[in-house]
């Protein structure tokens, strides 16, 4: 079990007046700080959103972030969660992330989109139609142009052009840097094995039978494949004294954060968060990870235990807050007492989808 570390490059609300520059700077500089405290921490791992087109988005790109963290860090593992491969020209994620890879010296790990904001494909001008074969043939090329050893070459594909290309430099990781995928449908999952070394889930509240039903095709064709199955879970959590005082500090932003969600319709599957009014810190305990030391380590022990999850992603911020300096003492904190006694009681993990230079 590895535990890493998800900054949230939103902050200060949704919808708020347009950052001026020294709010910008700042906040920009505040979330550079927050990734090297993590690390520093005891986080395994650095993972970034792609966000973009909204005033409480700073970072737009997850590549901006990361390209400074191959830098800043000397030790975690660094990626995407995930990156929006429908936004970019793949030949870009490719140059960008063997840049990245090569600075970090091995250490990149990229998570794989296809999106579900429509707001993002209109800031880009993507046309909306045939997502899912856009985004399939973005990883195509992304992963043509990785193994080329430096060999030029064309597409001509249904979306995408390459002409003579080449990829310089290559990737520091041979024969490239792991590849994660991402999905929450039933389909989208499965197909995580097909393209990818991991599958990985994102924060909603889980089912127990769908998750069985979901997991167990993914790891049905990922061993299809050859591949040994790797799962990842985000989950958003707080340490405190009590579970009642952590529900107190983090619960409102996680509560707005899910009932968002839910407006959206990503929350229709599970009858206990099928409305916003029925979105609780309370009735959502089972699915955060909240509490005494104690409690959040119990917590990600039975996801890891029940669940076969082999990698946690963690988040403590959200667009409405804590602020920084509450999520700079979490971030120490359950550094401190939930992910690094897990870490010692946990043998590290040996698989493709973890960097070899990260697998401690």
């Amino acid at each position: 079990m590895r535990i890493g570390y998800l900054v949230d490059t939103n902050a200060g609300g949704y919808d708020q007046p347009l950052p001026d520059r020294r709010d910008a700077s700042a906040t920009l500089g505040a979330l550079v700080d927050e990734c090297v405290l993590a690390e520093r921490a005891g986080f395994h791992s650095i993972q970034v959103p792609d966000r973009h087109g909204r005033t409480e988005s700073y970072f737009g790109s997850p590549l901006n972030l990361l390209m400074i963290l191959a830098r800043e860090t000397h030790r975690v593992g660094i990626g995407a969660y995930c990156l929006v491969n429908t936004l970019y020209h793949p030949m870009h994620v490719a140059e960008q992330c063997a840049i990245i890879d090569n600075l970090s010296r091995g250490r990149l790990f990229m998570t794989w989109g296809r999106g579900f904001h429509e707001g993002y494909w209109g800031q880009f001008g993507v046309p909306r139609e045939r997502m899912l074969g856009r985004y399939l043939e973005s990883v195509r090329i992304i992963e043509q142009a990785l193994l080329s050893k430096g060999e030029r070459f064309s597409v001509d594909g249904d979306f995408y052009s390459v002409r003579d290309g080449l990829l310089s430099p290559q990737c520091y990781q041979q024969p490239r840097f792991p590849f994660w995928g991402g999905g929450q449908f039933p389909v989208s999952i499965e197909r995580c094995a097909t393209y990818a070394e991991s599958w990985t889930c994102d924060d909603f509240p889980i089912l127990k039978e769908v998750w069985e039903s979901q997991v167990g095709a993914y790891r049905a064709r990922a061993e299809s494949l050859g591949k040994e199955p790797f799962v990842v879970l985000m989950r958003n959590g707080w340490v405190a004294d009590s579970f009642e005082q952590a529900a107190a500090e983090f619960g409102t932003h996680y509560v707005s954060e899910m009932r968002f969600y839910c407006a959206q319709g990503i929350l229709a599957h599970h009858p206990a968060f099928d409305s916003p009014e029925k979105i609780t810190a309370e009735g959502a305990r089972e699915h955060i990870v909240v509490g005494t030391p104690a409690q959040c380590r119990e917590r990600l022990e039975q996801y890891h235990e029940e669940y076969g999850v082999q990698y946690f992603t963690m988040r403590f911020r959200m667009v409405t807050g804590p602020g920084f300096e509450a999520a700079r003492e979490q971030i120490l904190r359950f550094g401190e007492e939930v992910v690094q006694p897990l870490h010692k009681k946990y043998p590290a993990i040996e698989h493709p989808a973890i960097p070899e230079a990260c697998r401690w």
